[in-house]
């Protein structure tokens, strides 16, 4: 899901519903060399044709709040997402790289049997029982930065809730976390299609050559909002 005051709201696992996307990029277009595919489906559809993406060449610290063991590991998924999302920039637009510092993330990643890991910002934060939220809110053209919990630093951008209940097996929780990820780096809408992992209710684990195109398409192209 992906939030912002005006913006619908994404829940992933259940029903498209309004999506509090809470900020979108202003980054400037890439190389001009790069050859960019057309998307395969809207990826502003929940953000009211807003969009948005990171700076061209930033790197994303991702953090994930430590969790007790258990069937399913929520650090595996986010690791396999961010590889899987690593592999997609055609210029080097964005990097994702797992960090062990909560104060220095950028995007912050939590199962919803945990507290909340950052002070809310401007926007409201109501995940309302979604399988999987994707938090941001953008001010003037940015995303509002966040401060962790017993930090006094504001570093966070995004903040991505999952609920490993409606997930029962790692690959049901793999997809759900590689479809947020996708949100977070810059995808704003769902795909129509079940075998996309944008796909409302994914099932799907990596990126497929649609979702692919769909985010060269958008990392080509100037945003409204930066993250």
């Amino acid at each position: 899901m992906v939030r912002s005051p005006s913006s619908p709201r994404h829940v992933a696992g259940q029903p498209a519903r309004r999506v509090i996307l809470a900020a979108l990029i202003a980054a400037a277009c890439d190389s001009p060399m790069v050859v960019r595919p057309d998307f395969a489906y809207n990826p502003t559809d929940l953000t009211g044709g807003q969009l948005y993406r990171w700076s061209t060449g930033a790197r994303v610290r991702v953090f994930v709040e430590p969790m007790g063991a258990g069937s399913v590991d929520l650090a595996i998924a986010v690791q396999r997402a961010v590889s899987a999302w690593n592999a997609v920039p055609q210029a080097r637009e964005f990097t994702l790289d797992v960090v062990t510092n909560r104060d220095v993330a950028d995007v912050i990643v939590y199962d919803r049997s945990l507290p909340q890991p950052v002070v809310t910002g401007s926007c409201p934060f109501n995940p309302s029982g979604a399988a999987g939220y994707t938090y941001f809110c953008p001010i003037n053209g940015r995303a509002e930065r966040l401060r962790p919990l017993a930090s006094t630093v504001l570093t966070t951008a995004i903040v991505i809730r999952v609920d490993m209940t409606t997930t029962a097996t790692q690959a049901a929780l793999d997809a759900l976390v590689a479809h947020e990820v996708g949100h977070a780096v810059g995808i704003g809408g769902h795909s129509p299609q079940s075998t996309d992992v944008m796909y409302t209710r994914p099932t799907v684990r990596t990126p497929t050559d649609r979702d692919r195109n769909t985010l060269r398409n958008v990392l080509g192209r100037a945003a409204d909002i930066t993250l």
